[in-house]
């Protein structure tokens, strides 16, 4: 009997170690009289584990389970917002021997998590899931997000960065582009992935919508767009200051240098000064002060001019470079390069010309025929008549009745004689009297095409005379007009180029 005892316990310790591969234990008793039982054991199971985050590290922690056999470790498990099951990461990887353990670099997304209680090979069943805890992505964020000036400090954070990463920071790409000056304190992502973060924007940076890239050395990026809106001259031009087209200023004149500087608002947001250094065309003006306003030349807008300069009294002809010298508010200076052009030349009359409308009576000035005045140069229009810009234009033209009937011009209102000169028909008898064009009926007009002027014939006042030969043209212009540099016109008679012919 007694050796059938100690065979019976040898049995059950043999059951009970190979019952701990399974999914129970097994207790296993034999009573006196010989007759033996089992009893089956399982692994409880842990209640919902509960779910923190820090940064990319997320803390699981759970209770034992209160039933069944104990355990001797912990299987923990990740699933994804669709229910896929994740590889878990470094802290809880493997078996945890504890009730608590924390995975680092945790991905992006929505997770939940449930524990496994575990012995040896022997698994519990499944807990229900935690609750949902979210990991976002790496993010950036700076201030001001507008940049008026240079160079541009910009504050602000990285979060949800990877711990132990190293950050740079670039411009417009996060692999080429320019690595710019920045400092994140501190200088290693700490475990809650945040840390304080500053970014230097440079000079030369172009205005216009930029990205800036924080990137982590382990390989980790999070971006900010920021908008660069810093004052920058767009244009400039030298005219005469009594107006009309730019470009061009004879010596001894008087003339405005004007520019136009974009960015926000109006003075432009950063802009600190706004000098021009026309030292080449007036000596000792190295830093002219330029003042904001609103100014319409040559039909282009400017919102800075300076005050009237004078060009000096010798000046030799050709290109005259100058410079326009911005200054922002952060102390970046920019020099925008231009030039002018010194014309100290008088324009001349070359050439006069009539022709007949189709149709007309050639001698004879009628409506529609044409009269053509060519200078040397291109001219002035408001020279010639305050507010004009060379297109057509009302006027009245005059045929005065003389030793040689001539043609004069005058204002709409036929009032004010325009400085257009003289022409000289060459013969009597275009006319027996004073007679107007335009100032009744159907208007004369005016036109400038380049270095030329045209009137058409308006209505006439009275009845003309057609002339009985050819006869040649001269026209001497008068002083008062003046081409675009401000030179005005010298009064040499021109003649009628070509064969002599009937006049209109």
């Amino acid at each position: 009997m007694r050796a059938w005892r100690i065979l019976l316990r040898v049995l059950a310790a043999a059951a009970a170690s190979l019952l701990f591969a399974g999914t129970a234990l097994a207790s296993w008793n034999a009573n006196g009289s010989g007759h033996g039982y089992s009893g089956a054991r399982t692994l409880g199971s842990p209640a919902a584990p509960t779910v923190s985050a820090s940064g990319r590290q997320v803390t699981v922690n759970w209770s034992a389970p209160s039933t069944g056999a104990p355990s001797t470790g912990y299987v923990v498990k990740r699933y994804d917002d669709s229910n896929n099951q994740a590889t878990i990461g470094s802290g809880c990887s493997g078996t945890v021997t504890g009730t608590s353990c924390t995975e680092t670099s945790v991905p992006t997304g929505t997770w939940t998590y449930t524990v496994t209680a575990a012995r040896g090979n022997w698994r519990g069943t499944e807990s229900p899931k935690s609750g949902s805890v979210t990991i976002a992505a790496p993010e950036l964020s700076l201030s001001p997000t507008t940049v008026n000036s240079f160079p541009t400090s910009l504050s602000g954070q990285i979060a949800s960065f990877t711990a132990g990463q190293t950050i740079t920071y670039r411009l417009d790409d996060p692999s080429t582009g320019t690595v710019l000056t920045g400092s994140t304190t501190p200088s290693t992502v700490p475990a809650n992935g945040q840390a304080t973060a500053s970014v230097t924007i440079p000079a030369g940076t172009s205005n216009g919508s930029h990205t800036v890239y924080a990137v982590g050395s382990g390989g980790e990026t999070a971006s900010r767009s920021i908008s660069v809106n810093a004052p920058k001259v767009t244009a400039s031009v030298i005219a005469k200051s009594n107006g009309g087209r730019p470009g061009k200023i004879r010596q001894g004149g008087t003339y405005y240098v004007f520019a136009n500087v974009s960015g926000s608002g109006s003075p432009p947001t950063g802009l600190a000064s706004l000098t021009a250094d026309a030292s080449a065309i007036t000596t000792g003006q190295t830093a002219a002060p330029l003042s904001n306003g609103s100014f319409t030349v040559g039909g282009q807008s400017y919102n800075y001019r300076s005050a009237v300069l004078t060009a000096n009294a010798t000046l030799s002809e050709g290109s005259k470079a100058y410079t326009v010298r911005l200054t922002d508010s952060g102390g970046t200076v920019t020099n925008s390069n231009y030039s002018v052009t010194v014309d100290n030349s008088r324009p001349t009359g070359t050439d006069v010309q009539t022709t007949n409308v189709s149709g007309g009576t050639a001698g004879r000035a009628e409506p529609g025929d044409t009269m053509t005045l060519t200078f040397s140069e291109q001219m002035e229009e408001i020279s010639v008549l305050a507010g004009w810009s060379g297109a057509a234009t009302n006027v009245v033209v005059r045929l005065n009745n003389a030793t040689n009937d001539t043609v004069t011009i005058y204002n709409a209102t036929n009032t004010t004689l325009l400085p257009l000169g003289t022409v000289n028909l060459g013969r009597s008898d275009y006319t027996a009297s004073n007679r107007t064009f335009g100032a009744t009926g159907t208007p004369s007009t005016m036109v400038m095409n380049g270095n030329q002027v045209t009137l058409t014939l308006g209505t006439a006042s009275g009845s003309v005379t057609t002339a009985a030969a050819a006869s040649a043209m001269t026209w001497a212009p008068a002083t008062g007009a003046t081409d675009v540099a401000g030179n005005t016109a010298q009064t040499t008679t021109a003649t009628e180029s070509g064969a002599s012919d009937l006049n209109f």
